[in-house]
């Protein structure tokens, strides 16, 4: 077979005329690549199933000296974690004639980014209990299950017992229907939770904590991050094509192929809140 790079005739695209691409430059809309979610690590290479990663485990002490004082040495505490990793990989087939047009050669680049990207949130957010399980079914979450969803205070009692275990919330995922659910949350008087300047604003906050909308989400369930406490390894994407497997049709075969893993360091730091059936 032979294998070469998906080219089109257009100069930029998602898939760039290299052999290997960084995973958030070909796919910068997943979830695992936002800063307010996570933490980039390695570059994983090769086939690697599980991957170590060093992180500080106690952060260092300062303390306060007297002038002219010996300044006492601070300990610092490293650990590693060791993270498994899933292979996301995608194949499409499609006509040569059609890498003649750059208008089908990008309707292909463009369905791709979103196959893997729809892939790699729902890995990342929502796979089961497993090697590795998505955050939402992560063992060690402070988790709050109200019977009844009266007001926005389960969001609040998760934000306050995650920062009171160290945790710095950076950000607020939930689906859009998840948010459609607590914006039509009132009080006695009629009056919104959640003001209308926040619910139309291009970027929402939360009692100051930006919320993330992802469509791979679990439903009914609210995730708050601490992106210092999420550790995301990918590799680079790889992209190939060959012209052999499906000669007889003039067509080609695209292929990519990436691996993608994530851990968590403290648990006990990210929040859910499972809201009761609507």
């Amino acid at each position: 077979m032979t294998s070469s790079i998906f080219t089109t005739t257009r100069t930029t695209g998602a898939f760039p005329d290299t052999q290997f691409i960084k995973p958030a430059e070909a796919l910068p809309e997943a979830i695992c690549f936002n800063e307010a979610v996570a933490t980039q690590s390695v570059i994983i290479s090769g086939d690697a199933p599980r991957v170590n990663i060093p992180y500080v485990d106690t952060d260092p002490t300062a303390n306060v000296v007297a002038e002219g004082a010996e300044i006492a040495q601070s300990e610092t505490t490293l650990n590693q974690i060791t993270i498994a990793t899933h292979k996301i990989a995608i194949i499409i087939p499609f006509s040569n004639e059609s890498l003649r047009y750059s208008d089908a050669a990008a309707l292909v680049e463009d369905g791709a980014t979103r196959a893997m990207t729809n892939k790699a949130d729902n890995l990342f957010l929502s796979a089961a209990a497993g090697t590795p399980a998505g955050i939402a079914n992560l063992d060690g979450l402070t988790t709050e299950t109200p019977t009844k969803l009266t007001d926005l205070s389960p969001v609040l009692n998760v934000l306050a017992k995650t920062t009171d275990n160290g945790a710095n919330p950076t950000s607020i995922v939930m689906r859009y229907s998840t948010w459609a659910r607590l914006m039509g949350l009132t009080a006695a008087d009629g009056r919104p939770f959640i003001e209308p300047d926040v619910t139309s604003s291009a970027e929402p906050r939360l009692f100051n904590v930006p919320v993330v909308f992802n469509s791979q989400a679990p439903a009914d369930t609210i995730l708050t991050l601490s992106a210092k406490d999420v550790i995301v390894s990918a590799s680079k994407i790889e992209a190939a094509t060959s012209t052999d497997a499906l000669f007889s049709r003039d067509s080609s075969l695209m292929r990519l192929t990436m691996r993608l893993g994530f851990g968590v360091i403290h648990p006990e730091r990210l929040g859910k809140v499972v809201l009761p059936a609507a």
